[in-house]
């Protein structure tokens, strides 16, 4: 009787395809390990969060709208009108009441307190505004398809950082911290592994990639399906759900394409499969959340002009290079490979997915390209060089 050679059932560094239960196996333990990074990420930004950006909006920095509601139209915001500290009783009282407050002002308090409260409600009514702009600007791009829609800017931060978390509303705080939890990752599976992988040349790292790949986007899937049954935003990425069938698409797609390089890694090119992870993760969609977490900041165009327009232009130039150009190449390379290795049927399949990937890609290139015009003529307005109606 012969002894078969056994390996752990977490082992990364066999660069043989694995059984049914030694992969279910690793991808259930990768699940795992993301269900706990992906937590103490969301944490340890909430803290942040409350330690740093939760300061109290100084009552000199602050302004009420005259009008109420305060009008919210496409684009740019509109900035509230009264300075605080110029308003008067009368239009802080009718600003208050109309945020709820009946009893504004309490007599029990003295009025620099009181108008912190205002100042503080200011914030938040600013920061819902814009809320309620973006999520319109996602459901009428994403669901509706509407044509030339203006993209919802960030009005100018009062106090900085210091008070962000302030102005800024509940949905766009989940999916600013979403956003960087998923920065995380991408850094991490589409950049620092497939990087590691393309130094040393040791299988390890790039077992670890398509396995952590695969968990992450079970993980991120069963969300999306537990948010689509209770009918409640539970998702990794907390975006609108207008974007929750991109999404799955993306999501399933991708877990075919890492799941047929795990089964298929003895032949597979595995500088491409690197090279495919970097293109589509470590150098695009990494900037691509980037300029998301700049555009929620204190970092945003209204800040920060000529810092939001840098991050556009290198995140455009990356989209152009690795989602056009290269991409090109790899498909071609991907493609031949298959059809030579494991026939004409797998071949199709993974043909049919890369396209679905380049259609990702050509709306992605599309949006940055927008992006980076739209902020280039608003600092072009704000040097009296184009008309406000050109934006």
């Amino acid at each position: 009787m012969t002894n078969r050679p056994t390996t752990s059932a977490v082992d990364f560094k066999s660069s043989r395809a694995p059984s049914i239960d030694e992969f279910a196996l690793k991808v259930v333990f990768m699940l795992i390990v993301w269900a706990c990074l992906l937590a103490f990420v969301n944490k340890l930004c909430q803290a942040v969060a409350r330690k740093f950006w939760s300061y109290p909006v100084p009552i000199t920095s602050a302004s009420i709208p005259s009008k109420l509601p305060h009008p919210n139209p496409q684009g740019s915001a509109v900035s509230f009108d009264i300075p605080l500290m110029q308003a008067t009783d009368e239009q802080i009282g009718a600003f208050m009441k109309f945020r709820g407050c009946e009893t504004w002002p309490d007599e029990k308090q003295s009025r620099d307190i009181a108008l912190r409260q205002v100042a503080h409600a200011a914030a938040e009514y600013k920061g819902f505004l814009y809320e309620e702009r973006t999520m319109k600007w996602i459901d009428d791009h994403f669901r509706l398809r509407l044509p030339k829609l203006k993209y919802p800017y960030v009005d100018s931060h009062w106090n900085g950082w210091s008070s962000f978390w302030i102005e800024t509303g509940e949905h766009i705080r989940n999916m600013f911290l979403s956003s960087v939890a998923v920065l995380f990752e991408h850094c991490i599976n589409g950049l620092m592994l497939p990087v590691c992988y393309l130094i040393t040349h040791n299988d390890a790292y790039l077992n670890v990639c398509l396995y952590s790949e695969v968990g992450y986007m079970v993980y991120a899937t069963m969300w999306i399906i537990i948010s689509y049954v209770y009918n409640k935003d539970v998702t990794v990425e907390q975006m609108h759900r207008s974007v929750w069938p991109l999404l799955l698409v993306h999501h399933i797609s991708s877990l075919i394409l890492c799941i047929g390089c795990i089964y298929c890694i003895e032949s597979a090119p595995k500088e491409l499969i690197c090279w495919v992870l970097l293109a589509l993760l470590g150098l695009t969609s990494s900037l691509h959340y980037v300029g998301q977490i700049l555009d929620f900041s204190p970092f945003a165009q209204a800040n920060k002009p000529w810092l939001r327009m840098s991050a556009h232009i290198v995140c455009l130039c990356s989209q152009i290079v690795f989602r056009m150009i290269y991409w090109l190449h790899i498909v071609y390379m991907t493609v031949t490979h298959t059809l030579e290795a494991h026939g004409t049927q797998l071949a199709t399949l993974v043909l049919i997915i890369l396209v679905l990937f380049t259609v990702f890609n050509a709306d992605f290139v599309k949006f940055h390209y927008k992006a980076t015009m739209g902020c280039w003529l608003k600092i072009q307005q704000g040097k009296r060089l184009v008309k406000p109606k050109d934006l």
